[in-house]
């Protein structure tokens, strides 16, 4: 098996290759997580107050903030399931210009499935993951989309390898 790379195409494109399936799957999956948005807990994960501890601020910042963050956080996920159409069996092309909204999307599952499963540090460092069991499985989904995001970071960082 590849190992998971992104590589330019050209100025404008990049190529995710080398996807495992465990990957593809946790993709495709991505509409289901993201989907739990707003929902209680995980509305205040993504959502967090300015000053924990001032309603008066707090209100004013969530009134301003929030419509645009959640359009934001839409259109991220709207942009990845666009772009995860053409996925072949281990890779996909992508607009340079829509890495930014994949990490987002991707941080937003992580983000949800932590909050959703109440994943704590500890649980984070486990090894002994049972997929039959709903908490291992999200804490498994949150390692392989922490793979790909850590991979997305590094091209940003160094497009050139």
């Amino acid at each position: 098996m590849k190992p998971l790379r992104v590589v330019a195409c050209d100025e404008k494109t990049v190529e995710l290759t080398g996807i495992p399936p465990i990957l593809r799957q946790c993709l495709f999956h991505l509409p289901e997580i993201l989907r739990h948005r707003s929902q209680p807990g995980v509305r205040e994960r993504l959502f967090p107050d300015l000053e924990p501890g001032n309603p008066r601020a707090n209100a004013e910042w969530h009134d301003l903030a929030d419509p645009e963050l959640r359009h934001l956080f839409v259109s991220a996920e709207e942009t990845v399931l666009r772009d995860l159409s053409a996925l072949e069996r281990d890779r996909v092309r992508v607009p340079l210009a829509h890495l930014a909204a994949w990490m987002s999307a991707i941080n937003q599952a992580r983000l949800i499935l932590g909050e959703l499963h109440h994943v704590t540090e500890r649980d984070m460092d486990r090894t002994d993951l049972d997929p039959s069991r709903p908490k291992d499985l999200a804490l498994l989904e949150i390692h392989v989309l922490g793979y790909l995001l850590q991979t997305l970071v590094d091209f940003v960082q160094n497009p050139t390898g």
